[in-house]
C-alpha cells in the first residue's frame, strides 16, 4: 500500500511544486507537528487557532510543509459523524413505598423475582403513597432489556397544568444498597403561548447495575408515570464537537436586536441562547453572514428558554442548523413572546472541527501553516491519494498525532491583510509567446505576399 501511495504522490508532485510558489513565511502563523518514523499518513484534528486566523471559509489558505520547506499533499474532512442513535425500548417499572421500612434502606414490600433476577411483582405491605395516594418513587428493572443505558424517557399522565419536577436516579444490584448516578434533573411539560416545552428525558452514564430507582425530590404534585423507556449508547466514535460562548452587543436604535462575532471561521452546526436571569424565554430569529458587506442569511427561528426551580435550571437544547462558517451573526427577539427584558443573551455555538490528513513525505518536523489572503486552494485532486483512509480513527493507514505546543508567528498578521494579487507571471509568459507566434506568422505571410506580387 505504501508503494501505491508514493507512486500516486509522484504523479501529482509536479502540480504541488507549481502550487508551491508559497513558503511557510507567506502565512501568518504555524503549528509544529512531529510524526513518528515510518508513518505514511498523519492525521490530526484542526486546532481552534486555525479557524481563528484562516482567511477563507473553505480553509484554502492552509498548507503543510516538511522540514525542507516543500508542500506535502493534504486533505481536510469533517470529524466522523455520530452513529444513528439506538431506538427507545420499554422498561418494566414498579411503584415503591414512600418511606423506607429499614435503616438499611430497604422497603416494607415483598419483591417476587424470577430465576434471572427479573422483578415479576411487587406487593407493598403498606399504602406506599404520599398524601395524595400517588407513588413518588419507582423501581426500574434492567435485567431483560440490558443494563448499559444512555438515557431514560418518561411518559406521565397529563393533568392540564404546567409541570416541572426534580428527579434523582439511583442504581443498585440487590434492592437494598443504592448508588446515586444522577443526583438532580428537571423534567417539564409547560405550555407557553403556542409553544410546548416538553423535556421528559434523563441522560445517564454507563452503568452495569441491575436496577434503577427513580425518586421525585420536589414537594409538588406527584409524577404519575405511565411508561418508562431506555436507550443504549450509540456505537462507534463520538464526533468531536466544541462549544463557544459569544457575548452580544445591542444594535443602537433597534430594541431586541443584538450582534455577535465568532472570532473565526468556525463550522457551526449547533446554536443556543444562554440567559443570565432565571425564567427567561425568547422567540428569536438568527441570521449570519461571512462579511460585513454581505446580505444576511436566516439560520434559525424558534423558542429559547431557561426555567428555574429550587436552584435547578432547565434550558432549551442546542438547535441544529446547516453548517455555516460565517463570522457575523445577528439576533432579533420578538418582544411580544419574550421575557428577557433588557438582558443581552449570550450566543452558544457548537462546531465540528475538521480532521487534517497529510502524506508524511520528507523529513519532519512538519509545519501546518495558515492565514494568507492571497493563497488559493490546492488544485490537485488529492482525494484519490486518501481513498484508503478510514473515516474513523484507527481503521485506516493513518496515524493520529497531536500538535507540538502552541501556534507561532511565521509571516505575521500582515499576511491576513488585503493585498494586491501578484502578477500572473505564467499567464503573461504564455500570452507573450502566443503573441510572438502570431507576429512571426504575420511576418511570414507579408513576405510571401510581396514575393507573389514580384
Amino acid at each position: 500500500m505504501r508503494r501505491w501511495l508514493w507512486l500516486a504522490l509522484l504523479l501529482v508532485w509536479p502540480e504541488l511544486a507549481g502550487a508551491a510558489g508559497l513558503s511557510p513565511n507567506d502565512f501568518a502563523y504555524g503549528i509544529r507537528i512531529t510524526v513518528p518514523v515510518g508513518t505514511p499518513v498523519a492525521a490530526l484534528s484542526l486546532p481552534k487557532t486555525v479557524y481563528e486566523h484562516t482567511s477563507r471559509t473553505d480553509l484554502g489558505d492552509l498548507r503543510v510543509f516538511n522540514q525542507a520547506g516543500e508542500v506535502v499533499p493534504h486533505l481536510i474532512r469533517f470529524a466522523s459523524s455520530r452513529e444513528a442513535e439506538s431506538p427507545w425500548q420499554p422498561l418494566p417499572f414498579f411503584p415503591l413505598p414512600k418511606t423506607p421500612a429499614t435503616v438499611a434502606g430497604g422497603y416494607g414490600i415483598e419483591v417476587h423475582t424470577g430465576a434471572d433476577g427479573t422483578v415479576v411483582r411487587i406487593d407493598p405491605q403498606d399504602s406506599g403513597t404520599g398524601a395524595a395516594g400517588v407513588p413518588r418513587k419507582f423501581l426500574i428493572d434492567l435485567n431483560r432489556t440490558g443494563r448499559n443505558l444512555a438515557g431514560l424517557r418518561l411518559t406521565w399522565k397529563p393533568d392540564g397544568a404546567n409541570r416541572m419536577s426534580l428527579l434523582a436516579v439511583d442504581a443498585g444490584d440487590d434492592l437494598v444498597r443504592w448508588t446515586t448516578v444522577h443526583p438532580r434533573w428537571a423534567v417539564s411539560d409547560i405550555q407557553y403561548g403556542s409553544h410546548r416545552l416538553l423535556n421528559n428525558t434523563i441522560p445517564l452514564k454507563s452503568s452495569q447495575r441491575r436496577y434503577l430507582r427513580l425518586r421525585q425530590l420536589d414537594d409538588g404534585p406527584a409524577l404519575v408515570l405511565t411508561a418508562v423507556e431506555g436507550r443504549k449508547p450509540p456505537e462507534g466514535r463520538q464526533p468531536v464537537r466544541a462549544y463557544r460562548k459569544i457575548k452580544g452587543t445591542p444594535v443602537m436604535g433597534t430594541p431586541g436586536e443584538f450582534l455577535y462575532q465568532t472570532g473565526g471561521a468556525f463550522p457551526v452546526d449547533r446554536i443556543n441562547l444562554i440567559f443570565s436571569q432565571a425564567n427567561s424565554m425568547a422567540e428569536a430569529t438568527l441570521w449570519s453572514r461571512a462579511d460585513p458587506d454581505d446580505d444576511w442569511t436566516r439560520r434559525f427561528k424558534g423558542l429559547f428558554y431557561r426555567i428555574d426551580r429550587d436552584g435547578t435550571a432547565l434550558s432549551s437544547e442546542p438547535k441544529t442548523v446547516v453548517i455555516s462558517m460565517d463570522r457575523y451573526w445577528r439576533l432579533a427577539v420578538d418582544d411580544s413572546e419574550s421575557t428577557i427584558g433588557n438582558a443581552v443573551p449570550e450566543l452558544s455555538m457548537g462546531y465540528r472541527p475538521h480532521d487534517l490528513y497529510f502524506i508524511a513525505r520528507g523529513n519532519g518536523p512538519y509545519t501546518l501553516a495558515f492565514g494568507n489572503t492571497l493563497a488559493q486552494p490546492l488544485t490537485v485532486n488529492v482525494a484519490a491519494l486518501f481513498d484508503g483512509i478510514g473515516r474513523q480513527q484507527g481503521q485506516g493507514i493513518e496515524r493520529w498525532v497531536e500538535p507540538q505546543g502552541r501556534s507561532f508567528v511565521l509571516g505575521g498578521p500582515q499576511c491576513l491583510k488585503p493585498q494586491l494579487k501578484p502578477l500572473p507571471t505564467r499567464r503573461i509568459v504564455l500570452w507573450s509567446i502566443l503573441l510572438a507566434g502570431v507576429l512571426v506568422v504575420a511576418g511570414m505571410a507579408w513576405r510571401l505576399a510581396r514575393r507573389l506580387k514580384g
